[in-house]
């Protein structure tokens, strides 16, 4: 990813940290700017990715985008040279084990909660006590020291993303609803927006983003 941005600055692109969209600003069927907490900006093109919260902004320009935020948890610890070296998933107590260099990350659940990212205790308990069960070496001190960390899941009602053009503004391509696929499924969806806003593909009905228009 840090290569990736590096290139994307090379070739011109521009990053603004810190914003939040507030508005979508909709005339004659195109969106002629967007209203962000610093003012608006312009453009020929825009691309709505803005995972589990691109409902509510689809909303304003009449587009109807049905998603649900699937909460996640991890905790991440320091990895010593004896503990786990391999990724796996613990399918009975549904915990995936990602190794990471120096790091070793226990995540899982999908908890439905709205756009919520409040931390349950009782889900970050069951990863701790199932990263113990399958691996009783752990230290179970070291589990509890760091902070949980939560995510939002943006998944669809079918499990299909939205990507592509919608009928709502002409100039707007939509990709989000990955769920639990959004990197892996990122150079592909990166493929599918670029050939929509040139005009090379036509709108694919299965993951249209006016599937339930």
């Amino acid at each position: 990813m840090d290569g990736l941005k590096q290139k994307l600055k090379m070739d011109g692109v521009y990053f603004h940290y810190g914003e939040e969209v507030k508005q979508l600003n909709l005339e004659n069927g195109h969106i002629s700017s967007i209203t962000t907490l610093n003012g608006e900006m312009q453009a020929d093109e825009y691309v709505l990715a803005a995972g589990s919260w691109s409902t509510e902004l689809a909303k304003q320009i009449g587009l109807n985008l049905p998603l649900q935020a699937g909460k996640g948890y991890n905790i991440t610890i320091e990895r010593t040279a004896q503990q786990i070296s391999m990724p796996s998933i613990l399918c009975e107590a549904r915990v995936a084990v990602t190794p990471m260099g120096d790091s070793l990350r226990f995540g899982g659940t999908m908890e439905v909660a709205g756009l919520s990212r409040t931390i349950s205790k009782n889900r970050v308990e069951a990863i701790k006590k199932a990263a113990i069960s399958y691996f009783p070496n752990l230290d179970r001190n070291q589990l509890d020291q760091p902070e949980p960390w939560t995510g939002l899941r943006p998944c669809s009602p079918d499990g299909m993303p939205y990507i592509g053009r919608t009928s709502k503004a002409k100039n707007l391509t939509v990709a989000c609803g990955h769920a639990m696929l959004g990197l892996s499924l990122g150079p592909v969806t990166g493929e599918l927006v670029r050939d929509a806003i040139l005009g090379k593909s036509a709108m694919t009905p299965l993951i249209s983003p006016d599937r339930y228009a």
